[in-house]
């Protein structure tokens, strides 16, 4: 990347079961590409989160502590243990509401499984009701 370039912003959200393979090679591979990751844990007060083979991986934010802020991309790793994709409902709803506003901006959202999108839509329709 270039001196001048500004770096791209990537939220990426992790909860206790996340697929570590998914979140820690996607953290890994965007950090290499030189992009500014915050890993943010949807855990209440929690930065630990124990992902779905016992990895321990610490966020460098809590979820809460985004809102507010823009990101070029937010990334979505699988989750596996629980029947919410991120563990926590707030926290679903908040990544959906970022999902809408990157549809009509030049941000992306990246779903590391697709399932995973059609639960986050899904549990915020709920909420919506």
């Amino acid at each position: 990347m270039d001196a001048t370039e500004k770096s791209k912003k990537v939220l990426v959200p992790v909860a206790n079961g996340t697929e570590e393979m998914e979140a820690v090679i996607l953290i890994d591979v965007l950090r290499r590409a030189g992009a500014d990751v915050t890993v943010a844990s949807v855990e209440e007060e929690e930065h630990r989160v124990v992902a779905a083979n016992g990895v321990v991986i610490v966020a460098d934010a809590l979820i809460s502590e985004c809102e507010g802020q823009e990101f070029d991309l937010v990334a979505l790793p699988v989750h596996t243990s629980s029947p919410s994709p991120l563990g926590r409902q707030d926290a679903i709803a908040f990544c959906y509401v970022i999902s809408q506003s990157h549809k009509s901006s030049p941000r992306m959202l990246l779903v590391v499984c697709y399932s995973t999108r059609a639960k986050i839509e899904s549990t915020a329709r709920k909420l919506q009701q």
